[in-house]
């Protein structure tokens, strides 16, 4: 089983929330795993007809999703409200002059968009063709009940690609003593894959190291990418010395260069849902096929 994170999911809710119009500040990092995941996409032969994306954020995968495949039915998932209906404004459908509106049919949006937990997607059993999420699975307050509800959602035959932060993310703020939350380490997913039913599960990590002119930047993209929600974060403002102390820290940071660098630890995973599927109460259904009786000869 995957250890639950350290972290308070209503707080997860609430940051990601207010931060909701801000989430382009981190959206770099976003959209760079998002891209390094639809080329690996590209090697698989898939043609979804149905496509959801857990944790979608302001809808910029859903979009780059609806370009890969224009005639899926796409549907967004995230836990925070604001976030997600900022998604929903975002995927609404181009403007159209008057009498296009008036007499022309209804354009629908690109892709519909849920406000809900991950351990209780309401989509209905097999039912999705591709599950795609892109940095979710380490702010899920229980990963497993969100694997399995990912392999509950699919199709048979279906395919489940996801990335999230490895254990070595922000290694180098950790080291001068910052407490951050606990990420997974992909052999342990892997294993919680084939133990929610998934067959094939491919896991793989990177390393990204990213760049910062000054500390003050590197605080503002670290809370843009979710902040502090810790369940034993401290609830008071800390005060101007203290940050002081902790832009001196970070400045030991700083290369040669001139830059301040820090490592994000990417671990990618795909996985097949078996074309047998495992029933909910852990059982495999098995089918008979009828032996053909060989003709007899006169």
């Amino acid at each position: 089983m995957l250890a639950p994170p350290d972290l308070d999911p209503l707080a997860v809710r609430r940051q990601f929330g207010r931060r909701a119009r801000q989430l382009a500040r981190a959206d770099f990092l976003w959209r760079e795993i998002e891209s390094r995941m639809l080329e690996r996409l590209a090697l698989v032969r898939l043609e979804p007809q149905s496509v959801v994306d857990i944790g979608c954020g302001a809808g910029a995968g859903l979009l780059a999703l609806a370009r890969r495949y224009p005639q899926a039915r796409l549907i967004g998932v995230d836990a925070s409200l604001p976030v997600a209906q900022c998604a929903h404004a975002a995927l609404q459908p181009p403007e159209r002059g008057f009498l296009a509106r008036m007499f022309g049919p209804e354009v629908e949006p690109i892709a519909r968009v849920i406000a809900a937990d991950a351990r209780a997607l309401p989509l209905a059993d097999a039912s999705v063709d591709l599950v795609w999420s892109n940095l979710a699975l380490h702010w899920f307050e229980d990963p497993d009940q969100a694997i399995a509800e990912w392999y509950r959602i699919m199709r048979p035959a279906g395919l489940l690609d996801f990335s999230f932060f490895g254990v070595d993310t922000l290694t180098e703020l950790r080291a001068l003593g910052a407490h951050t939350m606990t990420f997974h380490d992909m052999h342990d997913v892997g294993d919680a894959l084939m133990a929610a039913g998934f067959s094939e599960p491919v896991m793989d990590m990177q390393r990204i190291t990213l760049t910062w002119q000054s500390a003050e930047r590197l605080l503002e993209d670290v809370r843009a990418l979710g902040g502090n929600a810790l369940r034993e974060r401290r609830q008071a403002l800390s005060g101007r010395g203290e940050h002081r102390e902790w832009l001196q820290a970070i400045e030991s940071l700083r290369g040669e260069d001139g830059l301040i660098r820090g490592t994000i630890e990417v671990a990618f995973g795909h996985a097949w849902c078996p074309r047998r599927k495992r029933r909910a109460d852990g059982l495999a259904s098995v089918e008979f096929q009828p032996r053909r009786m060989r003709s007899e000869k006169g």
